[in-house]
């Protein structure tokens, strides 16, 4: 008898245990499984919304708005986020396609995420746009989001980088005639601006410093690369290769004669942006770089900063714009892509995500008339627009890669920034260009040679 309990309590105990096993899987049991697909985002992207200032980041978003979608969705998902380390996209995305932490939809800058329209992992959204978004979304960046006519990347908000100025440090130094009126984005000529960063080369306080520079790593290549249109080259010529001209050489002398004027940080080669970020914010720094992405926008709202900042467009007119936003890979699972697109098309419906994006510049033209008076130097950055270049063009190996067009420029432009005990220049502008542009143009051959977009 006592041997007959045994057995039954011991079966009990094993059929509990199969339940329990099979409850998480809902595979093999009878059940069906629950389909998860897992969100990817950048720790450093920044939400400075004025619908929902309670979410200060996109990752606090995408967690409401994949709870929200997952439980209105037709069948029973998970939807995990993810955050990883601004970066590292090829250690966080790119290494994992195919592996349980693979990515099925990643939300980054089109800057980062144009890679992996060229390593053929981000499937086309042609499909997702319907035409009541496309009537909603500015054509532009919609475009942005392309290459050979297919939409890969689906764009929420937009940043333009122009620059912001400290007006005290002007002030002190008799620049009083350059400082805009509030609100507003001067346009200096490239005569002015060499005259601005002399005069404050030479009253400026000890250990305060013009303009940033920095070359250390690849964060420079935006900004550093705009500087070579000051005088008006294009970069490129009409089969998107790197051309830089007469004009960029001019540029590369101007950027060079800033070392010996005293423009820079010491050692500009071996700085990096955060370092000249570091000296703006303590007021010791006159320019640096601005967009409505990053957090100094959310400073200068909090500080009411139109009174002590100002804003003018980089050397020659120009501005560049960065789009955000969605895209969708392929990791073997028709399902999950499906899912993954589903997700983008409620996001892309639903006002109240949408207008999570008014604080940048939203692409949704309803966001943007709803918000127009609540969104700091809109107006400014809206007839700005005209300045704006597309610098990146989508062209694959521009990062990541010890020959990639990031990793060559910055290399170059230190060496541009090098100089010896007896003064003397590591490279002449003519022998940069004539090297950048030979290098340039061998890291994008080789990524188009290995391009291979997805189907």
């Amino acid at each position: 008898m006592v041997k007959s309990v045994k057995k039954i309590f011991l079966s009990l105990l094993i059929a509990l245990f199969l339940l329990l096993a099979c409850l998480p899987l809902f595979v093999g049991c009878g059940g069906k499984s629950v389909k998860q697909i897992t969100i990817k985002v950048p720790r450093s992207s920044t939400l400075n919304s004025v619908a929902r200032p309670d979410l200060k980041s996109v990752t606090a978003l995408l967690t409401q708005a994949s709870e929200e979608f997952a439980a209105q969705y037709g069948k029973e998902i998970k939807v995990r986020v993810v955050e990883f380390e601004s970066g590292e996209e090829t250690k966080a995305v790119y290494n994992t396609f195919g592996t349980p932490d693979a990515a099925d939809i990643l939300y980054d800058s089109f800057y980062n995420m144009s890679s992996f329209i060229h390593t053929g992992n981000a499937v086309p959204l042609d499909d997702v746009l319907s035409d009541e978004m496309a009537k909603d979304l500015n054509s532009k960046y919609v475009d942005n989001g392309r290459f050979d006519k297919k939409l890969y990347m689906m764009p929420y908000m937009v940043s333009q980088n122009i620059l912001i100025y400290n007006k005290q440090l002007l002030r002190q130094c008799g620049l009083d005639a350059y400082i805009g009126e509030n609100g507003t984005i001067s346009d200096w000529p490239i005569e002015d601006w060499t005259a601005i960063l002399n005069t404050l080369a030479e009253k400026l306080p000890t250990g305060y410093v013009p303009t940033m520079m920095y070359a250390k790593d690849n964060e420079g290549d935006t900004h550093i690369m705009t500087l070579l249109r000051s005088y008006g080259s294009d970069l490129f010529d009409a089969n998107v290769n790197f051309k830089l001209d007469d004009k960029a050489v001019e540029a590369l002398r101007w950027i060079q004669s800033g070392v010996t004027n005293g423009w820079y940080l010491p050692v500009p080669y071996f700085k990096t942006m955060s370092d000249n970020s570091s000296k703006f914010k303590t007021g010791e720094m006159a320019f640096f770089n601005f967009n409505s992405a990053g957090p100094m926008y959310r400073s200068v709202i909090a500080e009411g900063g139109l009174d002590k900042y100002g804003f003018v467009n980089y050397p020659g007119n120009n501005c560049t714009f960065f789009c955000e936003g969605f895209e969708v890979f392929d990791n073997g699972d028709s399902e999950k892509i499906e899912i993954a697109k589903d997700f983008v098309k409620y996001f892309y419906a639903t006002d109240k995500w949408m207008e999570c994006s008014a604080g940048s510049i939203p692409v949704s033209n309803k966001v943007l008339e709803k918000y127009e008076d609540k969104i700091l130097l809109l107006d400014a950055f809206l007839d700005n627009a005209v300045n704006e270049v597309d610098f990146r063009r989508n062209l694959p190996n521009w990062q990541g890669a010890d020959n990639s067009v990031g990793s060559v420029f910055h290399k170059e432009i230190a060496n541009l920034l090098i100089r010896d005990a007896n003064g003397n220049f590591a490279l002449t502008p003519e022998e940069c260009a004539r090297i950048l542009e030979t290098k340039l143009n061998e890291a994008i051959n080789s990524g188009r040679t290995n391009s291979h977009p997805h189907d």
